[in-house]
Parts: structure tokens; sequence; C-alpha cells
């Protein structure tokens, strides 16, 4: 697949299954997310891999955020929270461990950690996998964070769920080129 191909056809892919990449292709996933643009090579992020039972702990600390953010959650809203990072094999949360700089802000610093991100997805559709990027409330709960090793700053920017295709994916339409684009 040539880059061009891959991000032309590039789709999220909501159903995903076992198998997920195994060691060797997760390590090559996670080496093409490190060469995102990254001003001033602070590397402002840490990758972090879930898979197997640790996806169930995931589960358990997006559901005691629920409970301490809502306390009123439902037995519904909770079962979805617990069972949320069971809809893929491996899930690569890519949190921004922000860098002082005086050159290169927070934004910047963002930017570097889902590029990384998109990389690692465009590596994973390489390889035969079907990706989907998530983020919702979690990523920004302070519990959530601390759970994942972030400390307060920190943020996850992404959590890139990787797996077998289950199903086709959705056709999607040809972006838009007029009204995206113009010459200055």
């Amino acid at each position: 697949m040539s880059v061009l191909t891959a991000l032309h056809e590039r789709n999220s892919h909501s159903k995903l299954m076992e198998p997920g990449p195994d060691a060797s292709q997760l390590q090559a996933i996670v080496q093409a997310g490190l060469r995102a643009p990254d001003h001033g090579r602070l590397r402002p992020w840490h990758f972090l891999a879930i898979q197997g039972d640790r996806r169930e702990a995931l589960g358990e600390l997006f559901t005691k955020a629920l409970k301490l953010s809502r306390p009123g959650a439902t037995e519904a809203e909770l079962t979805k929270a617990r069972a949320a990072p069971l809809r893929a094999p491996v899930i690569v949360a890519g949190l921004l461990k922000p860098v002082d700089h005086p050159k290169v802000p927070r934004v910047e610093q963002v930017a570097a950690v889902a590029c990384a991100l998109h990389g690692m997805s465009l590596a994973a559709e390489a390889q035969g996998f079907g990706t989907m990027w998530r983020t919702g409330w979690y990523a920004q709960d302070a519990i959530v964070i601390d759970g994942l090793g972030g400390s307060p700053g920190d943020e996850v920017i992404g959590f890139l769920y990787l797996g077998a295709r289950k199903g086709d994916s959705k056709p999607l339409a040809a972006p838009e080129f007029e009204g995206s684009f113009s010459l200055y």
C-alpha cells in the first residue's frame, strides 16, 4: 500500500476483533508514530499499549471516573463505560506530557502527539488492521490520566483502538476539495 493510497483511503472502523497486532507489528506501528513532526524534538508524549486483561482494568478505571464525576450514573452507563475498552484487542493511549519550552507552545505539542497517533493509525492500516480513534470525556479526566501514569497537566490526546476488521468499513464519500483549499 502506497502512502498516498493509505492517506486517500484511510477510514475508521468501529467494529474490531481478534487478532490484534502482535509484539513485532505493534512495535512497527509505534515506530511509525515516533516519526511524527515534533518541533524542538521534545518528544512530549508517552504511548501505552493496553491489551489482554489490562483492557478490563481500563474499563474499571473508566467506571471509577464515571462514578466520581457523575454520582447519579445509571447502571447502563456504568456497564457501557466498563465495556468500552473491550471493543478492540489492543488500545494505544497517546498521552501528552507537555514540556515547558519558550519556543514550542502546548498547542504544537498536542499536534505532535496527534500526528504520532495518526501515523500509528496509518501503519496499522498498512499491516491490514482496522483502527478507530476515540477520545470522549475520559481523555480529559484526571483519574483516568493518573491511572494511565500521567501527571497533572497531562492529557490523553487519543485512544487508538486496533484489531482485525469485523465486517466492511463504512463507505466514506470523497472529501470536498472545494471550500477546503485555496491558493493564497
